[in-house]
């Protein structure tokens, strides 16, 4: 809409950079104001999306940006880190200054995304040079301003960036990337389904939890949240757990414990959903890292077997008996896929429950679900006629898309 392409208004700004108040009640209530003829503020207050006391430290920040005392970026961390913190504004801020002077590092004018989203004619130069006059003048990242500006969809920006992860980790080329970015956009799919049914590429087995998957996964980090970090680790290439202190979005503790749990998945001492839950539990009853996993429930010592591929989806009802399915696969086969052809040809499963159950499998068999939440998946895309992208949204599970396409 027109009210959001005044990217002069920091008020704004502020509210979408921090998620004070969801896109479409702002949009409302930047019309309301249009209409009314009165202040943001006044008009949200008046809608009931946000009181003056919820407002108070955005509007200080509104402040000090005009004042030119703080850039509209750190005022957008400083307020994260207040309201995670328990924090007043202020004491926010003079934390993430003195952590940011740590490792300044100058944003350059175009970059690798840039570049690519030109190339795979996502964006046009108009719109780029357009993000890129408001990034100088905001001190906000390009890709985040194209998102708010709706020049691009945040689904469209996750994969970018999760391509450009896949190039700078030498396991595509930059045309693999753009097949598949362009592939994305015609179907709205993940860039790691659009890579491995163009047979460009796919994860394997027994990868490391990545550390902004454990922060998402645990849910403390939201979809934006992710976009920016994301950005600033490739376009400035800094590592993510300080990108994560910088932006207010985890403290030093939090984070410490964060590594901990990911070096524990690493060891395969604790399965990823595991380590989530531990992560909660630091932040959300704070206690110690290592009481935190010992309070896991089960413990981490006597965690169910992973189910066999054939046992998740009789448990999900989505395939025959036992007897019919003991009559076709022997019970050594390890291959979910090649147990999933032989349940296809005797027409046991068709072509979409059986990719539903390969992708759910594969998050159950590297640990970032339960066998429980497995089965739900399954039964949630069977009854709703649904992927398993909206079903894991239905359900709360915050996954990584990466790990859904290892079949073996």
């Amino acid at each position: 809409m027109a009210e959001l392409k005044k990217f002069s208004d920091t008020l704004v700004l502020l509210i979408q950079g921090t998620n004070a108040v969801a896109q479409d009640k702002l949009e409302e209530a930047l019309r309301t104001a249009k209409n009314l003829n009165c202040p943001l503020q006044r008009a949200l207050s008046m809608l009931g999306y946000a009181s003056d006391h919820s407002l108070k430290s955005i509007l200080e920040a509104q402040t000090e940006i005009t004042e030119g005392r703080i850039s509209l970026d750190t005022a957008v961390k400083a307020l994260r880190f207040a309201k995670q913190n328990n924090l007043e504004f202020d004491e926010a801020v003079n934390v993430l200054t003195s952590v940011h002077k740590k490792t300044m590092v100058a944003p350059s004018i175009t970059n690798t995304l840039t570049n690519l989203l030109l190339d795979a004619n996502m964006i046009t130069r108009e719109q780029l040079g357009s993000a890129l006059q408001r990034s100088l003048s905001s001190g906000m990242t390009i890709g985040r301003l194209l998102v708010l500006n709706r020049d691009l969809s945040s689904w469209m920006m996750i994969a970018s960036l999760n391509a450009l992860l896949l190039v700078r980790d030498q396991k595509i080329v930059v045309d693999d990337a753009i097949n598949g970015l362009q592939a994305v956009g015609r179907r709205r799919i993940t860039i790691e389904q659009a890579l491995f049914e163009l047979g460009l590429y796919r994860e394997g087995p027994g990868q490391s939890l990545k550390l902004g998957e454990l922060f998402q996964m645990s849910g403390f980090l939201g979809e934006s949240d992710m976009l920016e970090c994301l950005e600033i680790e490739l376009v400035k290439e800094k590592s993510f757990g300080q990108i994560l202190l910088e932006q207010g979005l985890a403290t030093s503790s939090l984070l410490e414990a964060a590594v901990y749990l990911q070096d524990l998945t690493a060891s395969d001492t604790l399965r990823g959903y595991q380590a989530a839950e531990a992560l909660r539990s630091v932040r959300t009853k704070e206690v110690s890292v290592y009481q935190a996993v010992a309070e896991l429930q089960p413990p981490p010592q006597v965690a169910p077997p992973i189910l066999r591929f054939t046992e998740l989806m009789q448990k999900a009802g989505t395939c025959g008996s036992a007897e019919s399915i003991k009559q076709i696969i022997p019970e050594d086969e390890d291959s979910s896929v090649k147990a999933g052809k032989k349940l296809l040809a005797a027409g046991l499963v068709n072509d979409v429950s059986l990719y539903t159950a390969l992708r759910t499998y594969s998050l159950l068999r590297e640990g970032y679900v339960t066998n429980d939440n497995a089965v739900l998946i399954l039964q949630h895309c069977k009854a709703n006629n649904v992927n398993v992208d909206d079903a894991l949204i239905k359900l709360g599970l915050n996954i990584p898309s990466r790990m859904q396409w290892l079949w073996v």
